[in-house]
C-alpha cells in the first residue's frame, strides 16, 4: 500500500488539564532547537470544540495536542512522503509520536504535568482515495499493522477495533493492555531512546 498520510495518536494518562497557553509555549521552544525536520509556526485552536488544542505545523509532519474524539493526546500527522514499504512508514510514525511523547514528558515548562498513556492508541490513514474505509483496505495493511504492532508490544495481547462506517476515515483504535512506558515502546522499535 502506497499510503502515506499517516497519524498515530497516544491519549494523555495526566496533563488534560494543562492550559492552551502552556502547549503553545511548549511547541513553539520545539522550533528552534529540532534539526531533523522542519517546524514552522504553532497555533491555538483551543476554541473548536473536539479538535485540535495546539497545533505544530511541520513541514513533514504536524503535531497537535488533540481532542477530536474526546480524549486528549498527542497527535502526529504525517503529511509528506517518507521511504520505505507501509511497515516502514507505520513504524517511522509511531517512532515519531513516541518521541514527541518523550519530549513533553520531559519537557522542564510543563514540570512533569504530561503522562501518556501506552495501553491504547489510535492509528488513522488520512487519505480516502488511496485507504478507504474499507475492507480491501483492512487485507491490505492488516499483516504490515500486525508485524509493527507485534514490535512494538512486544508480544502483549491486542485487540484492534475499525468503525466500518465507510464515510468515515479507515481508522482503528488499538488497544493492547500494555503498561509500559513511552521510553519502552520507543526502545521495542529503535533498541534504544
Amino acid at each position: 500500500m502506497n499510503v502515506y498520510r499517516i497519524q498515530i495518536k497516544f491519549y494523555l494518562e495526566s496533563g488534560q488539564d494543562v492550559a492552551p497557553d502552556t502547549w503553545f509555549r511548549v511547541f513553539n521552544t520545539w522550533i528552534p532547537v529540532t534539526t531533523d525536520e522542519v517546524l514552522i509556526d504553532v497555533a491555538d485552536y483551543s476554541h473548536v470544540h473536539n479538535g485540535p488544542v495546539t497545533l505544530l505545523v511541520g513541514h513533514e509532519a504536524n503535531y497537535s495536542i488533540d481532542r477530536t474524539d474526546g480524549k486528549t493526546g498527542l497527535l502526529y500527522d504525517r503529511k509528506e512522503p517518507s521511504e520505505g514499504s507501509f511497515a516502514d512508514r507505520l513504524e517511522s510514525a509511531f517512532v515519531s509520536a513516541l518521541r514527541a511523547c518523550r519530549k513533553l514528558e520531559q519537557d522542564s515548562i510543563l514540570a512533569g504535568s504530561a503522562k501518556f498513556r501506552t495501553d491504547e492508541v489510535l492509528i488513522a490513514l488520512n487519505d480516502r482515495l488511496l485507504a478507504p474505509n474499507s475492507e480491501e483496505t483492512h487485507a491490505a495493511v492488516q499483516a504490515d499493522l500486525n508485524r509493527v504492532l507485534e514490535k512494538l508490544y512486544s508480544g502483549s495481547d491486542i485487540a484492534i477495533r475499525r468503525d466500518p462506517d465507510p464515510k468515515q476515515r479507515y481508522t482503528l483504535n488499538v488497544d493492547s493492555g500494555s503498561r509500559e512506558r513511552v521510553a519502552d515502546l520507543m526502545r521495542h522499535l529503535i533498541g534504544k531512546c
